[in-house]
């Protein structure tokens, strides 16, 4: 499991495979409950990065995910967000999100990052 800051997170974006974060706060209660599904889960995927991103401690990467809510699950591939979603999942559920991300076509997810433009973040201030 990655501790995200925004220099992990750079490196993230340049990773070909499933990336997937958990978007959350110390003092939230539902981010609490949904640990155990996230950590089972990363423990059923050898092949995912599994992160946590601490949106108190973190703000820029939390409103560069542009998050209104927490628990947020948000799913890279390719440097690419590609899933994003509000709320917790079941662990069947997250582990299709994740089975549908690794069969994503990866030559037309870099095609897209390139077409628009893979998003740094940085002291040199933004996205």
């Amino acid at each position: 499991m990655v501790a995200l800051d925004v220099e992990k997170f750079n490196e993230m974006t340049k990773f070909d495979g499933v990336v997937v974060i958990h978007l959350s706060a110390a003092w939230c209660t539902p981010c609490k409950a949904f640990n155990a599904v996230f950590d089972k889960t990363a423990g059923n995927h050898d092949d995912v990065v599994f992160a946590s991103l601490d949106t108190d401690t973190q703000p820029e990467l939390g409103a560069a995910f542009n998050v209104k809510s927490i628990p947020t699950i948000a799913v890279l591939r390719g440097g690419a967000l590609i899933f994003t979603h509000e709320g917790s999942l079941s662990e069947k559920a997250l582990s299709d999100v994740i089975r549908q991300a690794g069969e994503a076509d990866l030559e037309a997810i870099r095609k897209s990052v390139a077409a628009a433009g893979v998003a740094k973040l940085g002291k040199s201030g933004g996205r």
